[in-house]
């Protein structure tokens, strides 16, 4: 196979020491070189999933160019410059800059511009692509939206030699808004240039890779070629550690985190290591507790926050200090991190907290322990309440330690969450909408919905919701119909496509611009109470407001000595059915992973022998005076959706996680509720929520009527069909 690659690859390839191709990149080759059927390469992190996709791409490419020339599509030796783009798409920015680096040094080789494209990206390089469009173009989602609103009539010529597209980090698009989003834009530039283009996505392992190859190409998934090799085997060092937390009801409730900082500026001060905490409010906390530590020392400050909020200056420090490798520092990060971008050597990753899901701690696990011959190292710390007497029985299960302890067995069994589907996306259909109508200069109800929903990929929307929804975007300003019925921007849409904001799916957070002595150094929700004098800590410091301007969102700080944490709060993915079953497969048992700490099998065992005492291997509910416990072993669509029925019957329920809890109640009261609930057909979300309740959570949903705003809340966080079945089967 390394003999069928371009002789300049070849070379390259050579120079930087390959001694060969990986598993991945052998069965990637053909199918890419040969074909130009969709593919999806799957393969841990580290597993050359970028150079599958592009060793093959380049080589067509060279071949076209060889071909031209009148040289034979074998004569690899041709020095035409090749024409053609391959237009690579990545979830971020730092991603991209990374993969510029990476993909010069085998398309300088070879005359390939390479043109990195996003907002922190000036016009030149833009204008120099428009004037000869060849190349690799690597694009994040929102800088495609705005070339196809800006650019649309031009595409056919710009893209008139698209060979591909590589989508990475597949895995970071499905089930969310900015998938849908690459997904439609997909689709519109194809149809802008009348032909099928192919796709490669590059994913970390799935559960169900069948839906990401689903995900690549709507509606003909199964004509996907999916690519997945075994990891390598690594080395895995592991450790899970349990601080208590006192009950006392003190001002300070961060004295287990102040721990876990002592702990972290001992332990980690010997190499690199990726600090994963929940929130950017925690990253925050651990940044400024660790950097006052080196300072207190009178030691190098080698501990670095990086979180998306951070100005890219800050955050491109950060990953250079990690790759210099004149000190051994660490990253206090979000998922930032967990992306494939080049950090250098890591040794080990900390996670604080339980692990929200199996695929998510596999990402962090992967950038660990990459040189031959190391060994990766995760350890994971868990915070326990020390309870107190009439504690209640969701706290005397130590919920955190047993879902970290379920998380990473089942990352040692190698399962993996299936990607989420199913959501309706209204408030990104409404964007598309609006994109396209810019795109166009124009277009009728009927063109639109066959562009955006018959042929493309938000298939799930009737034509009676879709007027529905353009009905309530005129009655909003966002659109006006002409004499022709075609479909123009309103007077408030006109000003709102116009804003640079418009181009992402996601929603304009209300931020504030941080700067300390003319230095950008990113951007923070505030209050707008936030008054001269305030302390926050931010970039791993603690800062004194000087001056805030509210009308600009602009803060003037200096560095201070005290400060309180940003109130930001965590992923809020919702945990799959299988952790919880895991969950409960270890408390019902009696054995503790010897990978554990004294303290965290002491408290282990406690919470096995409450479950016991409790009885949960037969019951499924606790009572607790005028509280009910149901304990389902539920993912959270399903509790979610039981606790919002039960509501509906006039019961104050709650998702606790390990359980619905029900407070000032009987048993048989929420026995009759649960029959009432089944003898009923399954209600429709209209009907058991209200829009106050469900509030605007994504970014257009504040234009949506009252029943999609509902339906598509549901679609994302509701399992009604299955609540509603589950209630057949409680019986008290």
């Amino acid at each position: 196979m390394f003999n069928r690659l371009a002789s300049p690859l070849q070379r390259a390839l050579w120079e930087l020491g390959w001694k060969g191709l990986r598993e991945t990149q052998v069965q990637a080759l053909p199918l890419i070189l040969d074909t130009r059927d969709d593919v999806v390469i799957s393969a841990a992190t580290a597993a050359g999933k970028t150079e599958a996709a592009f060793l093959p791409l380049l080589t067509r490419l060279w071949q076209s160019a060889a071909v031209a020339a009148g040289q034979g599509e074998f004569d690899t030796d041709s020095v035409v410059a090749p024409k053609g783009v391959i237009l690579y798409v990545a979830p971020v920015k730092a991603l991209i800059n990374d993969q510029v680096e990476r993909l010069q040094l085998f398309c300088e080789r070879m005359d390939i511009p390479v043109y990195p494209w996003h907002g922190d990206v000036g016009p030149t390089l833009r204008k120099r692509f428009f004037a000869d469009p060849r190349g690799v173009v690597l694009i994040t989602p929102e800088s495609l939206e705005a070339l196809l609103f800006k650019r649309g009539s031009d595409l056919r010529q710009i893209f008139a030699e698209l060979q591909a597209v590589v989508v990475d980090e597949l895995h970071a698009f499905i089930g969310n808004v900015r998938g849908r989003q690459l997904q439609s834009l997909l689709h519109r530039l194809e149809a802008q240039l009348g032909q099928r283009v192919q796709r490669i996505g590059l994913s970390a392992t799935l559960g169900d890779m069948g839906l990401a190859a689903e995900f690549l190409r709507p509606g003909h998934g199964d004509a996907v070629h999916i690519v997945t090799t075994p990891g390598e085997k690594r080395n895995l060092q592991l450790a899970v550690k349990a601080i208590l937390q006192p009950n006392a009801d003190t001002q300070n409730k961060q004295d287990a985190h102040w721990t876990i900082a002592d702990e972290l500026f001992e332990r980690l001060r010997g190499a690199n290591y990726l600090v994963f905490p929940a929130g950017v409010g925690m990253v925050e906390f651990y940044a400024d507790a660790l950097r006052k530590r080196c300072e207190d020392a009178g030691l190098p400050v080698t501990y670095f926050p990086h979180h998306g909020r951070l100005a890219k200056t800050e955050r491109e420090e950060t990953e250079a200090e990690l790759k210099r490798g004149n000190l051994p520092v660490s990253a206090i990060c979000t998922t930032t991190l967990e992306m494939g971008i080049d950090i250098g050597a890591i040794k080990g990753v900390v996670q604080i907290g339980a692990p929200q899901t199996v695929a998510s701690l596999c990402q962090r696990i992967g950038r660990a322990g990459r040189r031959e011959g190391d060994v990766a190292v995760l350890w994971q710390y868990c915070i326990a309440e020390t309870l107190s007497p009439g504690a209640d029985c969701v706290s005397s299960l130590y919920q955190d330690l047993v879902q970290a302890v379920a998380v990473i067995q089942l990352f040692l069994a190698k399962w993996y969450e299936p990607p989420r589907v199913g959501a309706l996306h209204y408030s990104t259909l409404i964007q598309q909408v609006l994109s396209l109508v810019g795109e166009r200069h124009g277009v009728t109800a009927a063109q639109a919905y066959t562009m955006l929903c018959k042929t493309g990929p938000f298939t799930d929307v009737s034509e009676a919701n879709f007027i529905a929804l353009l009905r309530a975007m005129v009655a909003k300003d966002l659109l006006m119909q002409d004499a022709n019925k075609l479909l123009l921007h309103g007077t408030r849409g006109e000003k709102m496509v116009n804003h640079y904001t418009f181009y992402a799916a996601f929603p304009d957070s209300q931020e504030y611009r941080l700067r300390q002595g003319g230095k950008e150094l990113g951007t923070l929700p505030l209050q707008g109470t936030s008054a001269r004098g305030d302390v926050i800590t931010f970039a791993g410091r603690r800062w004194r407001i000087e001056a805030i301007d509210h009308e600009k969102r602009l803060v003037e700080l200096t560095v201070s000595g005290m400060g309180k944490l940003p109130r930001t709060g965590g992923s809020g993915t919702p945990v799959h059915r299988r952790v919880r079953q895991e969950m409960r497969a270890i408390l019902a048992g009696s054995e503790a992973p010897v990978w554990l700490d004294a303290t965290a099998q002491s408290l282990l065992r406690d919470a096995q022998r409450q479950y016991k005492a409790l009885q949960l291997n037969e019951a499924w509910y606790v009572v607790e005076g005028h509280t009910i416990y149901l304990f389902l072993w539920e993912g959270d669509l399903v509790q979610e959706a039981l606790s919002v029925l039960l509501m509906s019957q006039g019961l104050a329920a709650t998702n606790a996680g390990i359980c619905i809890q029900i407070t000032h109640t009987t048993l048989n009261l929420v026995a009759e509720c649960l029959l009432k609930i089944w003898a009923q057909p399954c209600p429709s979300p209209e009907q058991i929520l209200e829009r106050r309740g469900v509030g605007d959570t994504e970014k257009w949903d504040w234009a949506l009527p009252n029943a999609l705003l509902i339906a598509s809340y549901a679609s994302r966080a509701l399992a009604l069909e299955e609540a509603h079945g589950l209630c057949q089967k409680l019986k008290i």
